[in-house]
């Protein structure tokens, strides 16, 4: 009997970082996949979440210590040879002196080297797995103290080619992974388990092209920056192996020769691709290019038909890919469109208020005294019985031009709302949802333009959150303003985030005026001075604003405190430069550095003495 297992971790409630909206769902929504449909044991599940319920008889509490421990654990005691183990995390990544770091619950972003998990030593303990069939997702969310145009995954894509473990990242590493309120998931999840139940990834070769398919699919439908999925396999033939147990109900076409165990699956399986990135053995990472948070939002273009609700969970035979690969293509094509339309609707309308006033144009020619005889202008008098002359009734004249104007068709409305979305900002989605609520509800039109306007309406919503997950908390407050009451649930959430927003917004206010102020009581060369400083600096708690600030600068002025030590060491002002790095406070970078030199300069102190 196998013992398929999974390790799914996804961490909402960070201690010393700004909290995440769906990682937690994200894990927990694989992990009833995985149970209820694909066939694997409750207990061979490791779930590990903010409130994930204990298993083994021990807590799943995702901080560093049980996550080490309970990955091992499974690996070396609920494995055997043949089994399949897959390892799934959302939450934040970081990359610190050219190594990735998976964040866990009680991660210090002043002290990532011991706090983080490095990926190198969590792969590591899946390859000692007696299981060779191993299949590792991630999905890093990136953090504030992530500097702007640094990358993240390069390392974990170099591993996993290395340990030749399977490995699918959310996104490239110039890219950024997001979440976002309208699915109530991130983009990649929701991405992976439509592709799962869809029956067209049973192989990780087919995951690979469903996921570059669909992703930025999705991305593009919800009007989100791009995002990229990267796979990395080695060697090429693993490409083919089977992901899913038979206890999934997957078409039987495409797991043709499968026995239960790992099988390599034929050409049957007619997922050829010759781009696809995970058939080499050596990955070619993609060049840095412009941050993804900068990139220009694209118009949808996925039928809405095909697109995935609010669910993002139902089966979708006909995946299509965009018509348009890049943005330059997409906006192009649509403006295109758009003005050809456009000239179309104005010649037929133009031709219309000709035949309607043809009459006017007509008298107006005919109006020419060199062009129509006398008596057509002036028709003889006409008598009545008693031969007194009746007056003839003189036919109105008409001013060209002052024909009723005709009011534009709901297709113009609709059209011209979505040329408010080019920048992307939440003020344009405003103004979209603005001229799309006018379409009428007896409209052919109006049930497709409403799914549109709740859509754009949590886009501003997504916009508002991702500001504040940045700290501008004014930026967040604004965009959260603009939100439409289409949606009664939403509008209240933004109405509530606002309030909370304010408040975090005054103490923002606070912490800036106080690192000001202690920057400017620092003194260079003088470690007591840096000693105060962080002592100051600690005051502005784990999830307040500024927090994370506060640790860079102390993770600085110790490190400051600590040259200031060895300068005075170099001098030979031993005793002086103890009593500097005594002030290197603990959690710090520093502080091991500065303890091992207090050391050595006590006993260089102590060979004086006796001297």
């Amino acid at each position: 009997m196998k013992h398929h297992a999974c390790i799914a971790i996804g961490i909402n409630q960070y201690q010393l970082l700004q909290p995440l909206s769906y990682a937690q769902e994200d894990a927990e929504a694989l992990c009833v996949f995985l149970t209820e449909e694909a066939g694997f044991a409750p207990d061979g599940c490791l779930l590990m979440t903010d409130s994930s319920p204990s298993l083994w008889g021990q807590s799943t509490y995702p901080n560093r210590e049980n996550i080490l421990r309970l990955t091992e654990k499974l690996c070396a005691e609920h494995l055997q040879q043949g089994d399949l183990l897959w390892c799934f995390f959302s939450g934040y990544g970081v990359s610190y002196e050219g190594k990735d770091y998976l964040m866990p619950v009680d991660g210090n972003p002043a002290d990532i080297e011991a706090t983080g998990i490095p990926v190198e030593l969590l792969l590591n303990t899946l390859k000692s797995a007696p299981t060779e069939t191993v299949l590792v997702l991630v999905d890093m969310n990136r953090s504030q103290i992530v500097k702007v145009g640094e990358t993240i995954g390069a390392q974990t894509a170099e591993l996993a080619r290395v340990l030749e473990i399977p490995t699918v990242l959310s996104c490239r590493p110039n890219q950024v992974s997001r979440e976002t309120s309208a699915l109530r998931q991130g983009f990649f999840t929701t991405a992976l388990l439509e592709g799962l139940r869809s029956g067209q990834c049973t192989t990780v070769k087919g995951l690979d092209r469903f996921l570059s398919d669909r992703l930025p699919e999705l991305c593009d439908h919800h009007l989100r920056p791009k995002q990229e999925p990267l796979m990395v396999v080695n060697p090429p033939g693993k490409a083919h192996l089977v992901i899913l147990p038979d206890a999934v109900g997957i078409p039987t076409a495409a797991l043709a020769g499968r026995n239960g165990n790992m099988a390599v699956v034929g050409a049957a399986d007619g997922l050829d691709r010759s781009q696809m990135a995970t058939a080499t053995a050596q990955i070619e990472l993609p060049p840095a290019t412009r941050n993804a948070q900068d990139s220009p939002v694209e118009m949808p273009r996925v039928d809405r038909a095909n697109a995935v609700g609010s669910s993002g969970g139902d089966d979708r035979p006909n995946l299509q890919k965009p018509e348009d690969a890049d943005n330059g293509g997409s906006d192009k094509s649509f403006l295109q469109q758009l003005v050809l339309w456009s000239s179309a609707t104005a010649l037929v309308l133009l031709l219309g208020v000709f035949l309607t006033n043809r009459s006017i144009f007509i008298g107006q020619q005919e109006g020419n005294p060199g062009s129509r005889p006398e008596n057509a202008e002036n028709p003889p008098p006409q008598k009545s019985a008693g031969g007194e002359v009746v007056p003839q009734k003189q036919p109105q004249t008409v001013p060209v031009g002052t024909g009723t104007k005709q009011p534009p068709s709901s297709q113009q409305v609709w059209a011209e709302a979505k040329t408010f979305l080019k920048d992307g900002s939440a003020s344009s989605f405003n103004r979209a949802v603005v001229k799309a609520r006018t379409i009428p509800a007896s409209d052919p039109l109006y049930p497709r333009a409403q799914q549109d306007i709740e859509r754009w309406s949590l886009v501003i919503l997504d916009i508002a959150n991702g500001r504040a997950d940045r700290g501008d908390f004014s930026g967040a407050i604004g965009a959260a303003k603009l939100m439409p009451d289409v949606n009664q649930p939403v509008y209240n959430q933004s109405k509530e985030a606002i309030g909370q927003w304010q408040n975090l917004s005054k103490q923002q206010e606070v912490n800036a005026d106080l690192l000001s102020r202690i920057k400017g009581q620092i003194k260079r060369g003088a470690a007591s001075s840096y000693s105060k400083g962080i002592q100051q600096a600690n005051k502005i708690q784990p999830g307040q604003p500024k927090y994370e600030a506060a640790q860079l600068l102390i993770g600085e002025w110790s490190e400051a405190i600590l040259k200031i030590a060895q300068l005075r060491s170099s001098q030979g002002k031993l005793k002086e430069a103890v009593e500097a790095a005594s002030l290197v406070p603990s959690g710090t970078q520093s502080y091991q550095p500065a303890q091992k030199a207090i050391a050595n300069w006590k006993t260089k102190l102590e060979r004086q003495k006796k001297g």
